[in-house]
């Protein structure tokens, strides 16, 4: 009986990964520097000035649909609608 030998095969990757983490230690860099400069631009003192009236005027006029909703459903508003309907089923005949 031969014996057989079964190869063994070693890699070494420790250079490699050595490269692979300098590459993305680049990269993380390359990637901050550059989220930084998009942050910078947008945060221009024109830019701010424009989201917040833009942010400013969504809100004022929610804040003015709910009152005016608020007043035709709960407040006088709500009576004058009533009012108004009462009036023309009167000249029209209630059914």
């Amino acid at each position: 009986m031969s014996e057989r030998t079964i190869p063994i095969i070693r890699l070494e990757v420790s250079g490699m990964k050595h490269t692979i983490l300098r590459a993305f230690s680049e990269y993380m860099t390359d990637l901050d520097s550059d989220v930084q400069a998009a942050v910078e631009t947008y945060c221009s003192g024109e830019n701010i000035k424009r989201v917040i009236a833009a942010v400013v005027s969504t809100e004022i006029e929610m804040a003015i649909r709910e009152e005016t909703h608020n007043y035709f459903r709960y407040g006088k508003g709500r009576e004058i609608i009533k009012a108004a309907v009462a009036r023309r089923l009167a000249e029209d005949g209630e059914p």
